[in-house]
């Protein structure tokens, strides 16, 4: 391990303070090659309240999870002022592995939306064009990205991520380790509890059961089965079974 990396590591033990983790990440990876940075949540661990804001600018109150970043600010008031949080395709790819992977690799994908390519689009107009992604899987369904670049040259970056590529999956799991460890765990009396009746029903209707299959597989009716399913609804906050079965899948309540 480059003993830049080591020192970085060593050091969070001691942060007290999420700018403390900002500086060192920042200083650690220009040291690497790597200019420009951003650590997002895409989704928070379940039981830790991650600090959030809704931007200034943002057409709908969506809230923004709190973040690092040394982007040009232009461009993070250009991403957060049209959600592009929503349609990022850096995000979408870092759901599908644990492996880091450059922007080109998904850049040049045929099955990107248009709103997509739109992201990717004017991320180079502000010079965010060469650069890559190491997802975080994290505990509790978290998930979050370590994301660099660089403002040199296509070969000065491809060099220095073939150089750093493993230390950067170390640098991304001890970042996001002790950003956790700053936030604040959810009460116990606010996290969402359900039983295991209510994730079989969950889990099965997730597989794609209708409510008297469902009975049929449990042996027990299908009221029983809808009265269960009503109770996650209620629980969870939503208002369909449908919608409850994703929010149980994000929350690492079920795995389908």
């Amino acid at each position: 391990m480059n003993p830049l990396v080591e020192r970085y590591v060593d050091a969070l033990a001691g942060v007290g303070s999420i700018s403390e983790i900002g500086a060192g990440l920042q200083d650690t990876l220009e040291n690497l090659g790597f200019d420009q940075y951003s650590y997002v949540h895409v989704r928070p661990p379940l039981g830790k309240r991650i600090r959030s804001f809704v931007p200034q600018s943002s057409p709908d109150g969506q809230v923004v999870h709190e973040f690092l970043a040394s982007y040009p600010d232009d461009w993070v008031e250009h991403y957060l002022s049209r959600g592009y949080g929503d349609v990022d395709p850096t995000f979408q790819a870092a759901t599908a592995t644990i492996l880091p992977f450059t922007w080109r690799d998904v850049s040049t994908r045929n099955d990107l939306s248009n709103g997509q390519r739109k992201v990717f689009n004017e991320a180079g107009d502000f010079g965010l064009t060469k650069g890559a992604t190491i997802p975080i899987h994290g505990p509790e369904s978290g998930l979050s990205t370590l994301n660099v670049s660089t403002s040199g040259t296509q070969a000065e970056f491809e060099d220095a991520y073939q150089k750093s590529c493993q230390d950067l999956t170390w640098i991304a799991a001890q970042t996001h380790e002790a950003f956790l460890r700053l936030s604040h765990d959810v009460p116990l009396e606010e996290r969402v509890r359900l039983t295991d009746r209510e994730r079989d029903c969950l889990r099965w209707t997730a597989r794609g059961k209708t409510a008297w299959e469902v009975g049929q597989i449990l042996a027990i009716s299908e009221e029983t089965v809808l009265f269960h399913l009503k109770n996650t609804m209620r629980k969870l906050g939503v208002f369909s079974k449908h919608h409850a079965v994703v929010k149980a899948i994000l929350l690492g309540h079920i795995i389908p």
